[in-house]
């Protein structure tokens, strides 16, 4: 009788344990990335298929000049070291992404808009707020492990 209540207290704390450490989504480094559905005119991309790879995001805005600079370095060290880059942009007007695209010479296919009536649920989830965008770096296992990486960090990978 003794084995049967011990037995049966051990597997009820190696399921709490189990479930106390899984790491739920939340756009804070840590914690596993919150779910992200992008689409453009050459592709759509779920940030959970992307698992087994390192995945760079970046959040960016003509509004906020120091995410729009930090978009076109990273998309370019990124692309440089084999990492899937994803940048989406939280402008207004899809006309005046598709501008920045061909001036600051961007790869498109890495680059998305989302269009207004989205925006806030991506901004709540991955904590941004429009004053100051951020990038996050995303090991293999889709947990965030960086905020704001540098060209550095991603070199390094």
């Amino acid at each position: 009788m003794n084995k049967t209540l011990i037995t049966f207290v051990a597997a009820g704390l190696m399921l709490l344990t189990s479930a106390r450490y899984t790491t739920p989504s939340d756009g804070r480094v840590g914690f596993q990335a919150p779910s992200l559905a992008l689409s453009n005119a050459d592709t759509t991309v779920q940030l959970q298929d992307l698992r087994g790879q390192y995945v760079v995001v970046t959040f960016w805005s003509s509004a906020q000049p120091t995410s729009r600079i930090n978009n076109a370095k990273l998309s370019e060290a990124a692309t440089n070291n084999e990492i899937v880059y994803l940048a989406v942009n939280m402008d207004r007007s899809r006309g005046l992404f598709e501008q920045l695209i061909t001036v600051d010479q961007l790869d498109g296919k890495a680059q998305f808009h989302i269009d207004i009536d989205a925006q806030e649920q991506i901004m709540q989830s991955w904590r941004q707020n429009s004053g100051d965008f951020s990038s996050f770096l995303i090991d293999p296992q889709g947990k965030i492990v960086k905020k704001n990486p540098t060209v550095d960090d991603i070199a390094q990978l």
